[in-house]
């Protein structure tokens, strides 16, 4: 290995070393924004962060939807999330809640299928991809049946936590109905 290679993985590992934290979702030429704890990307996808400072304060979520989350879904920790597939009526007030249509300045609302699908690990070019199959195809039953198919011990128990930390009151109380 002559010098300028060595020069050169020096640097390269030198450039590793410098940057900032970053989500999955950050390309490497995105500023980091640490009050939001995002990239302006992910602020633009999946909006602001639910709570102002959840993230620096952790588990101020919890605190708030505890009482929610232990008076309404008793139970559903263990369901399988396959189960909401079956819910038909369930599903359907879910879809209404979760999958809006655009606004019309084209703004996109918080707590969406976008934000759980993000939750879930899929990349925001999956969820760009559910909703363009609208109005034949819900994104949010497509995103149920994608986390189905990739983790078979998904609960009802984590898409509810999932929602209480996206700040979705309305949504858990709906689910609770198969508690």
């Amino acid at each position: 290995m002559g010098p300028g290679r060595c020069l050169l993985t020096a640097l390269l590992l030198l450039a590793l070393a410098s940057l900032p934290e970053a989500s999955q979702y950050c390309g490497r030429l995105e500023y980091w924004n640490p009050d939001n704890k995002c990239c302006s990307s992910c602020l633009q996808r999946f909006g602001p962060p639910p709570c102002p400072g959840a993230l620096e304060t952790g588990d101020t979520w919890k605190a708030s939807l505890l009482p929610l989350l232990s008076r309404e879904l008793p139970g559903l920790g263990s369901q399988p999330l396959s189960r909401l597939l079956d819910e038909l009526e369930v599903l359907e007030e879910l879809i209404v809640l979760l999958d809006p249509e655009p606004g019309p300045g084209g703004g996109m609302a918080h707590g969406t299928t976008r934000h759980l699908a993000a939750r879930y690990g899929l990349p925001a070019a999956w969820s760009t991809f559910a909703y363009s199959l609208r109005p034949s195809r819900s994104p949010l039953r497509a995103l149920i049946e994608m986390v189905v198919a990739r983790e078979p011990s998904a609960s009802l128990g984590q898409l509810g936590t999932h929602l209480a930390q996206l700040g979705r009151a309305d949504a858990l109380r709906v689910l609770s109905k198969l508690g």
